[in-house]
């Protein structure tokens, strides 16, 4: 179901790509724990030219954005969105809101999904950008 997924590596300013092409689950996983928000900070899921996935951040706070038949949801937490988190996504620092802010055993549950099915695991969450 998934074609490819990548993962961006960094050194200091050097951006490289790791990528898998049909990568089995324990694939996705070892990319996934991989990030660190430092040195891997986006992984991205290449499904077909209306869907994906992106998952950024790392070690602790991740987003999450999948992309459906064309339309982006996030997923969301149950913060109320007064407060803000750093994280490092795509190699740059940004200040995201806490209710996007998802910690690794969600994320992690979602993307399983995710890579099983192609949907949205519809016991979380999701804001439809």
């Amino acid at each position: 179901m998934i074609k490819s997924i990548s993962i961006d590596v960094w050194n200091g300013s050097t951006f490289n790509e790791e990528v898998v092409v049909n990568p089995t689950w324990p694939e996705t996983l070892a990319l996934l724990r991989k990030l660190d928000g430092d040195k891997f900070t986006l992984v991205f899921f290449e499904i077909s030219d209306t869907d994906s996935a992106l998952v950024g951040g790392g070690p602790e706070n991740f987003i999450v954005s999948i992309t459906i038949d064309g339309n982006i949801y996030t997923l969301m937490n149950d913060k109320r969105g007064k407060s803000e988190t750093h994280l490092v996504i795509g190699g740059q620092l940004g200040n995201y809101c806490d209710n996007i802010c998802i910690e690794l055993n969600p994320m992690l549950e979602v993307i399983q999904y995710y890579y099983e099915t192609g949907k949205l695991l519809k016991t979380h969450q999701w804001k439809q950008e």
